[in-house]
């Protein structure tokens, strides 16, 4: 590995803008910024993904939070180079714990930053292509590249024997709980909803996506507890949401404590009967609207009893 190239090239990005107490306040590049990136991403690309020398220097440096960061609050340039640097962890390469916990800071920096926020505004003219059915392909890498990136960050979930007996292992989880709670509050969510329905099309380009969308709904959910992260989901749509929530999910206890009473009574007629069928659905669109046809989500609770006789 070029060091000595690769620290010219991160050095070359730009510079942080700041007032007289210290705040960041903008970002200024460098003259050559984007063809330091495109450098910067060729360094990437060639990384032994045994030993990932240029991923370990570039997170040692700092230089997501201190450049990349900025770059794409500010300046709104590429985000491949993130895209890279976030990428999981090959299991048998080398240093695996030491590549864990940088991915572990990558995703505290991002999380407490304004990034997601400018990620979001960027699928904006892409998604209206999308529903507008004149959806290219170049708005179809903008948003594979987005989900990518969405996808490597929910990843970034492993917590080692060391970080454990350490008793740091309650941090950790407040950082992966803190960037899905981050998620759902700049409706990403209900983005990666929307987009999802066009992956049945084999006509849409988005049918190649289907794997990397379940990715991302296996990684939102795991170590979750469900009913959390709908109350996670209902806090931003209002207390009215959150009481229908609850309603239905007492509904729901109700219903079921009903059937363990019929189960136990000894009724002389014949014994065929039906059960209950409940279904919860979630249908909206990006601005989380009702849909013709469909119910707001978490409010829309169909309970059908059978009964045979």
């Amino acid at each position: 590995m070029d060091l000595q190239g690769l620290s010219v090239i991160c050095n070359g990005l730009g510079i942080a803008l700041g007032d007289d107490d210290g705040n960041r306040i903008g970002y200024r590049k460098h003259k050559y910024c984007l063809d330091n990136l495109k450098d910067l991403l060729r360094f990437l690309r060639r990384d032994d993904q045994q030993n990932r020398d240029v991923f370990k220097e570039v997170c040692k440096w700092n230089i997501v939070s201190k450049d990349l960061i900025p770059i794409i609050e500010h300046c709104q340039e590429d985000l491949k180079v993130l895209v890279f640097l976030t990428m999981p962890v090959e299991p048998t390469s080398n240093d695996v714990l030491q590549q864990t916990e940088y991915l572990w800071e990558l995703k505290s920096s991002i999380t407490s930053s304004d990034i997601v926020t400018v990620i979001v505004s960027l699928l904006e003219s892409p998604l209206e292509n999308l529903e507008s059915d004149v959806f290219t392909e170049d708005d179809w890498k903008l948003v594979q590249l987005v989900l990518t990136l969405f996808r490597n960050i929910l990843a970034i979930q492993d917590i080692s024997l060391h970080q454990k007996s350490g008793g740091t292992a309650s941090q950790f989880l407040s950082r992966r709980d803190g960037f899905l709670e981050l998620l759902f509050r700049e409706n990403v969510m209900d983005l990666v909803l929307v987009i999802t329905q066009y992956i049945g099309d084999h006509r849409s380009y988005l049918s190649h996506d289907n794997l990397l969308l379940l990715e991302i709904f296996h990684y939102t959910f795991m170590g979750q507890e469900p009913l959390l992260i709908a109350n996670a989901y209902s806090k931003r749509k209002g207390a009215k949401v959150e009481e229908d929530t609850i309603d239905s999910v007492n509904s729901l206890k109700s219903i079921m404590e009903e059937e363990k009473d019929q189960k136990r009574l000894k009724v002389s007629r014949h014994p065929n009967f039906g059960g209950t069928f409940i279904r919860l659905t979630m249908i909206s669109n990006m601005h989380g609207e009702k849909k013709e046809g469909g119910c707001s989500q978490m409010d829309c609770m169909l309970a059908v009893k059978k009964k045979g006789g």
